[in-house]
């Protein structure tokens, strides 16, 4: 998986290729989780039973997303 962070204007940021969350040296998951609001337990569950921590955090920002709109 190939993992881009991308900033204002969609001008790229931080760009990793993610095998597994072992291989994630470089992303720091307790961050990830404060800026998704949502504590690290539940979003390692999530990243289990979605199988992946893409679709994991496509998951939260929808959610988020969902939230604002309400």
């Amino acid at each position: 998986m190939k993992l881009n962070l991308l900033g204002v204007g969609n001008a790229p940021i931080l760009s990793v290729k993610v095998k597994t969350l072992d291989d994630a040296g470089l992303l720091n998951v307790s961050a990830l989780c404060r800026l998704l609001k949502v504590h690290r337990s539940t979003f390692l569950s999530k990243i289990a039973t979605l199988g992946s921590l893409e679709a994991a955090i496509q998951y939260y920002v929808t959610q988020q997303k969902l939230k604002e709109v309400s």
